[in-house]
Protein backbone atom coordinates (compact mmCIF):
# COMPACT_ATOMS: atom_id res chain seq x y z
CA UNK A 1 0.00 0.00 0.00
CA UNK A 2 1.38 3.42 -1.02
CA UNK A 3 1.64 5.90 1.59
CA UNK A 4 1.89 9.25 -0.61
CA UNK A 5 2.62 11.17 3.04
CA UNK A 6 5.74 9.76 3.29
CA UNK A 7 7.38 10.98 0.31
CA UNK A 8 7.05 14.61 1.84
CA UNK A 9 9.65 15.89 4.31
CA UNK A 10 8.77 19.55 5.49
CA UNK A 11 8.40 20.65 2.30
CA UNK A 12 10.91 18.86 0.05
CA UNK A 13 10.31 16.47 -2.18
CA UNK A 14 6.84 16.05 -3.89
CA UNK A 15 3.42 16.45 -2.08
CA UNK A 16 0.85 13.72 -1.95
CA UNK A 17 -1.14 15.86 -4.54
CA UNK A 18 1.80 15.74 -7.11
CA UNK A 19 2.19 12.06 -6.62
CA UNK A 20 -1.42 10.86 -6.66
CA UNK A 21 -1.37 12.76 -10.59
CA UNK A 22 1.76 11.26 -11.59
CA UNK A 23 0.79 8.16 -10.61
CA UNK A 24 -2.99 8.28 -12.76
CA UNK A 25 -0.69 9.60 -15.72
CA UNK A 26 1.95 6.46 -15.24
CA UNK A 27 -0.83 4.13 -14.86
CA UNK A 28 -3.33 5.53 -17.47
CA UNK A 29 -0.58 7.27 -20.62
CA UNK A 30 1.39 4.00 -21.18
CA UNK A 31 4.65 5.89 -20.31
CA UNK A 32 7.89 3.71 -20.32
CA UNK A 33 10.39 6.08 -19.96
CA UNK A 34 10.30 8.45 -17.15
CA UNK A 35 13.49 11.07 -16.52
CA UNK A 36 13.76 13.17 -13.34
CA UNK A 37 15.59 16.18 -12.66
CA UNK A 38 16.73 16.51 -8.82
CA UNK A 39 16.29 12.81 -6.80
CA UNK A 40 15.01 11.92 -3.62
CA UNK A 41 12.19 10.97 -1.94
CA UNK A 42 10.30 11.01 -5.07
CA UNK A 43 12.54 8.68 -6.50
CA UNK A 44 11.30 5.80 -3.97
CA UNK A 45 7.91 6.78 -5.32
CA UNK A 46 8.14 6.04 -8.37
CA UNK A 47 10.47 2.74 -7.66
CA UNK A 48 7.22 1.60 -4.60
CA UNK A 49 4.69 1.97 -7.82
CA UNK A 50 6.74 0.12 -9.89
CA UNK A 51 6.74 -2.67 -7.88
CA UNK A 52 3.40 -2.29 -6.29
CA UNK A 53 1.96 -2.28 -9.45
CA UNK A 54 4.19 -4.48 -11.63
CA UNK A 55 4.92 -1.76 -14.06
CA UNK A 56 7.64 -1.91 -16.59
CA UNK A 57 8.42 1.49 -16.88
CA UNK A 58 12.22 2.85 -16.99
CA UNK A 59 13.18 5.28 -14.76
CA UNK A 60 16.59 7.43 -14.61
CA UNK A 61 17.28 10.55 -12.26
CA UNK A 62 19.80 12.68 -12.37
CA UNK A 63 21.22 14.96 -9.39
CA UNK A 64 24.43 16.56 -8.09
CA UNK A 65 24.60 15.88 -4.80
CA UNK A 66 25.46 12.79 -3.41
CA UNK A 67 23.92 13.40 0.37
CA UNK A 68 20.10 14.05 -0.55
CA UNK A 69 19.94 11.87 -3.83
CA UNK A 70 18.49 8.53 -3.55
CA UNK A 71 20.82 5.45 -3.39
CA UNK A 72 19.62 3.21 -6.27
CA UNK A 73 21.30 2.75 -9.89
CA UNK A 74 18.62 5.03 -11.63
CA UNK A 75 20.38 7.40 -10.02
CA UNK A 76 23.19 9.62 -12.18
CA UNK A 77 25.08 12.34 -10.27
CA UNK A 78 26.20 14.88 -12.48
CA UNK A 79 28.13 17.74 -11.79
CA UNK A 80 26.82 21.24 -11.75
CA UNK A 81 27.35 23.33 -15.07
CA UNK A 82 26.84 27.01 -15.44
CA UNK A 83 26.63 29.46 -18.17
CA UNK A 84 26.29 33.63 -18.50
CA UNK A 85 23.11 35.52 -19.23
CA UNK A 86 23.84 36.30 -22.72
CA UNK A 87 24.53 32.74 -23.28
CA UNK A 88 21.60 31.51 -21.59
CA UNK A 89 19.24 33.88 -23.54
CA UNK A 90 21.25 32.52 -27.09
CA UNK A 91 20.74 28.92 -26.07
CA UNK A 92 16.52 29.75 -26.13
CA UNK A 93 16.75 31.82 -29.10
CA UNK A 94 18.35 28.80 -30.99
CA UNK A 95 16.44 26.14 -29.04
CA UNK A 96 19.61 24.59 -28.74
CA UNK A 97 22.75 23.53 -26.06
CA UNK A 98 25.75 24.82 -26.82
CA UNK A 99 28.78 23.11 -24.60
CA UNK A 100 30.66 25.89 -25.06
CA UNK A 101 28.84 28.26 -23.32
CA UNK A 102 28.98 26.56 -19.72
CA UNK A 103 31.50 26.05 -17.40
CA UNK A 104 32.03 23.83 -14.27
CA UNK A 105 29.85 25.48 -11.18
CA UNK A 106 30.19 23.09 -8.83
CA UNK A 107 31.17 25.92 -6.15
CA UNK A 108 26.91 26.74 -6.77
CA UNK A 109 26.24 22.74 -5.17
CA UNK A 110 24.17 24.27 -2.03
CA UNK A 111 23.34 27.77 -3.38
CA UNK A 112 19.42 27.80 -3.47
CA UNK A 113 19.06 30.79 -5.65
CA UNK A 114 21.70 29.65 -8.08
CA UNK A 115 21.91 31.27 -11.16
CA UNK A 116 21.93 29.60 -14.84
CA UNK A 117 22.89 25.91 -13.98
CA UNK A 118 22.08 22.68 -14.79
CA UNK A 119 23.12 19.00 -14.38
CA UNK A 120 26.65 18.80 -16.66
CA UNK A 121 24.87 15.80 -19.30
CA UNK A 122 25.78 14.83 -22.47
CA UNK A 123 23.26 13.64 -25.31
CA UNK A 124 23.99 10.21 -24.32
CA UNK A 125 22.70 10.80 -20.82
CA UNK A 126 19.18 11.23 -21.91
CA UNK A 127 17.30 8.16 -23.44
CA UNK A 128 15.08 8.31 -26.29
CA UNK A 129 11.67 8.96 -26.52
CA UNK A 130 11.27 10.71 -22.85
CA UNK A 131 7.24 10.23 -21.94
CA UNK A 132 7.28 11.65 -18.69
CA UNK A 133 9.94 14.30 -17.25
CA UNK A 134 9.74 15.42 -13.59
CA UNK A 135 11.70 18.72 -13.53
CA UNK A 136 12.52 19.50 -8.98
CA UNK A 137 16.40 20.30 -9.76
CA UNK A 138 18.40 21.76 -9.66
CA UNK A 139 17.88 25.26 -7.20
CA UNK A 140 17.34 28.48 -9.86
CA UNK A 141 16.41 29.40 -12.74
CA UNK A 142 18.52 27.22 -14.88
CA UNK A 143 15.71 24.16 -14.57
CA UNK A 144 14.70 25.89 -17.39
CA UNK A 145 17.79 24.69 -19.44
CA UNK A 146 15.64 20.98 -19.76
CA UNK A 147 13.56 22.31 -22.24
CA UNK A 148 16.51 22.84 -24.60
CA UNK A 149 17.96 19.54 -23.36
CA UNK A 150 15.32 17.36 -24.07
CA UNK A 151 13.46 18.86 -27.37
CA UNK A 152 14.71 16.32 -29.70
CA UNK A 153 14.17 13.67 -26.79
CA UNK A 154 10.24 13.50 -26.05
CA UNK A 155 7.50 11.21 -27.79
CA UNK A 156 4.40 12.59 -28.53
CA UNK A 157 2.69 13.61 -26.06
CA UNK A 158 4.92 14.42 -23.42
CA UNK A 159 3.97 15.07 -19.99
CA UNK A 160 6.30 17.39 -17.72
CA UNK A 161 5.65 18.30 -13.75
CA UNK A 162 7.64 21.11 -12.87
CA UNK A 163 7.73 21.62 -8.99
CA UNK A 164 7.88 25.06 -7.79
CA UNK A 165 7.17 26.74 -11.16
CA UNK A 166 6.07 30.15 -9.71
CA UNK A 167 9.40 30.61 -8.29
CA UNK A 168 10.86 31.91 -11.47
CA UNK A 169 9.99 32.22 -15.34
CA UNK A 170 9.77 28.39 -16.03
CA UNK A 171 6.36 28.45 -18.23
CA UNK A 172 7.65 31.17 -20.58
CA UNK A 173 10.74 29.32 -21.06
CA UNK A 174 9.70 26.30 -22.00
CA UNK A 175 6.53 28.43 -24.52
CA UNK A 176 10.10 29.22 -26.20
CA UNK A 177 11.45 26.11 -26.83
CA UNK A 178 7.61 24.27 -27.63
CA UNK A 179 3.77 24.42 -27.16
CA UNK A 180 1.93 23.31 -24.27
CA UNK A 181 -1.14 22.72 -22.68
CA UNK A 182 -1.26 23.32 -19.07
CA UNK A 183 -3.42 19.89 -17.39
CA UNK A 184 -2.66 21.81 -13.81
CA UNK A 185 -1.22 24.48 -12.34
CA UNK A 186 -1.63 25.03 -8.47
CA UNK A 187 -0.59 27.65 -5.87
CA UNK A 188 -1.77 26.42 -2.38
CA UNK A 189 0.32 28.05 0.50
CA UNK A 190 -1.95 26.13 2.54
CA UNK A 191 0.19 23.04 1.84
CA UNK A 192 3.60 24.94 2.10
CA UNK A 193 4.25 29.38 1.75
CA UNK A 194 6.17 28.14 -1.61
CA UNK A 195 4.11 25.10 -3.10
CA UNK A 196 3.37 25.52 -6.64
CA UNK A 197 3.37 22.82 -9.44
CA UNK A 198 2.18 22.82 -12.68
CA UNK A 199 1.40 19.96 -15.05
CA UNK A 200 2.29 20.29 -18.90
CA UNK A 201 1.58 18.52 -21.86
CA UNK A 202 3.72 18.58 -24.45
CA UNK A 203 2.15 17.98 -28.16
CA UNK A 204 5.13 17.75 -30.81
Amino acid sequence: MIDYKSYWVNGMGLHETQLKELQDIILNENIKNIVEFGSGCSTQFFLDIKNEYNLNFNLISFDHNKQYAHKNNCVAIKELEQCDDESFELIFKSKKINKEYFVNAEHEQNNFRAKNCFYALTENDLPNNIDLVILDGPNGNGRSLVFPYIINKISNPCYIMIDDVDHYDFLERAKQIFDYEIITHINDKNIHHLFSYALLKINM
